[in-house]
């Protein structure tokens, strides 16, 4: 399924040459003359959202933080005839990925928007392992969270044991329990895993 690209921008001239760009770069287009069309279209899925600065109505900072608010987590690359660096700085701040001045050539913005669908698609694959990983740490008993703390700490079965009033024994099988909930092989694998996710344990 081709990705969408959502174009908006009030220079009809504009749009058209985008359309006509992205369709033959072989995605999905649509167009909006306003934002407040785009918001009328509440876009979703995966994709990117072209956006301008300064349009009548609402501006393009407008429009991204009508969508923020909406929790819409497509990617945004603004667009503007205008350098204006306060602005620049507010859509960056927002959490645009990209912001070029009019005229960009094509094979520039084709080649960002590449770059960041490839990102979106890794930060949501990165997301959705989080939430499954999460969903597998609420597993664990309470007991079984203090050893895995430890065990991330560096401590040995045998100083954990000590630590906590149990035999090493023990601390061995609730490692065993942790490792299996958690779907992983060894400890090694556990770390990776958890750097790999940003996730800290608390």
């Amino acid at each position: 399924m081709a990705h969408t690209i959502y174009i908006v921008d009030d220079d009809a001239s504009v749009r058209r040459g985008l359309v006509t760009l992205l369709k033959i770069s072989g995605y999905a287009v649509e167009a909006f003359d306003c934002g407040e069309a785009l918001l009328d279209r509440n876009p979703t899925g995966q994709g990117v959202i072209l956006l301008d600065m300064r349009m009548p109505g609402l501006s393009g900072l407008q429009v991204q933080r009508a969508l923020i608010e909406r929790c819409s987590d497509l990617p945004i690359i603004f667009l503007t005839a205008f350098a204006d660096v306060p602005r620049v700085v507010s859509a960056m701040q927002n959490g645009a990925e990209e912001f070029f001045i009019k005229p960009v050539s094509g094979e520039q913005l084709v080649c960002r928007i590449e770059q960041v669908i490839q990102k979106h698609e890794i930060d949501l694959e990165r997301q959705l392992a989080r939430k499954l990983f999460d969903a597998k740490l609420s597993d664990l008993t309470d007991r079984e969270v203090e050893v895995l703390k430890l065990s991330i700490a560096g401590l040995s079965c045998k100083d954990m044991g000590a630590q906590l009033g149990v035999s090493h024994r023990t601390i061995e099988l609730h490692r065993s329990h942790i490792f299996a909930k958690l779907d992983t092989a060894s400890l090694s694998d556990l770390l990776r895993t958890i750097s790999r996710l940003g996730i800290t344990l608390t």
